[in-house]
């Protein structure tokens, strides 16, 4: 077994654009001083009437989005409703597992910025779910204050290497969290830090507890640089287009986009890193140069996870994985 020095990994990690040279940027997004879709963004009407659940979830996932989360999701095509699929499945987890053991449930995102998705979730199970992120700026913390109508979740204003055993221990507000977490969320996170993914991963997995579930959501670098140049055309010309002018794309890709990209790494380099520290992994979904793979030791876990994913939405020609691939570690 590799021993990580953990100090060592967290001290590099903070040398990362995202809490260095992109901080700023990633402020002003925040703030909504810079990269403001021009309309408000909502999941595709065939996509809610596939379920009164989703309908819901959306429903209040609107009232909590924040500045930030607007952002996000006029950037990646369909992660909307790629975030409404997720959080009715781990709700559906959650309820498993708690009839299970009568524990409560707990998700951490890692730096989800207001922690829309987040708040949602644990709106939507009325505190069944209790939820923890974190960001690095402090316009995020506004806007997770502003928005948050429970008790359910919290924000670290930091960044994620905050979030350590030692954090969770110290938290005697909120009790449950001594425990770690039962899922985890990575939210394009690694991505803006490093492309270490092995040291990253287990920097954050000290806080998933054995049997939790690890969903990594990262944009991914392609072996053909072709071929990611035309998922990026096929990103900004059919989707992002819709809420950003061209002069705002492109400003974001030499302000971002470009740094991001050192830091990016490819999906066989992800499932790589991702083998070194769990037995089970299945890719769940994929959108132009985005994927999901979920993860975790427990195969009951993952597959109960996975039994309760409804069907993907993502239309042509943005699945540029024609076969969401099941890999089995």
């Amino acid at each position: 077994m590799e021993i990580f020095n953990y100090d060592q990994i967290r001290s590099t990690l903070l040398q990362g654009p995202r809490v260095t040279s992109l901080k700023p940027h990633f402020e002003n997004i925040a703030l909504g001083i810079s990269q403001a879709p021009r309309r408000n963004i909502s999941a595709m009407p065939d996509f809610l009437n596939q379920s009164p659940e989703y309908q819901e979830y959306h429903s209040i996932f609107q009232r909590n989005i924040g500045t930030f989360y607007q952002h996000l999701c006029a950037s990646i095509p369909f992660f909307i409703e790629e975030q409404c699929r997720l959080g009715i499945a781990l709700h559906k987890l959650a309820r498993f597992r708690l009839d299970c053991n009568q524990q409560t449930f707990t998700l951490y995102e890692t730096s989800s910025a207001d922690g829309t998705n987040a708040r949602t979730l644990a709106e939507y199970s009325q505190g069944l779910i209790k939820t923890l992120t974190d960001s690095p700026n402090s316009a995020n913390g506004q806007n997770f204050h502003r928005l948050c109508q429970h008790n359910y979740s919290d924000i670290h204003i930091g960044p994620f290497v905050d979030i350590t055993p030692d954090y969770l221990e110290a938290r005697d507000d909120r009790p449950y969290l001594k425990y770690g977490f039962d899922a985890i969320y990575e939210n394009t996170t690694f991505q803006m830090y490093g492309p270490d993914r092995n040291a990253q991963i287990a920097y954050v997995k000290r806080v998933l507890k054995d049997d939790g579930l690890f969903i990594f959501c990262e944009k991914l670098m392609h072996p053909d640089r072709d071929e990611y140049e035309r998922r990026e055309q096929v990103k900004d010309d059919l989707f992002k287009s819709n809420y950003f002018s061209k002069s705002e794309i492109a400003q974001k890709s030499t302000q971002i986009l470009e740094q991001m990209e050192r830091c990016q790494v490819t999906l066989d380099e992800l499932i790589s890193a991702i083998s070194c520290h769990f037995k089970y992994a299945y890719m769940l979904w994929n959108s132009t140069n985005f994927y999901e793979v979920a993860a975790s030791n427990c195969a009951s876990t993952l597959r109960k996870f996975i039994d309760s994913l409804g069907r993907s939405y993502v239309p042509t020609p943005f699945l540029c994985e024609e076969n969401i691939v099941k890999v089995l570690l």
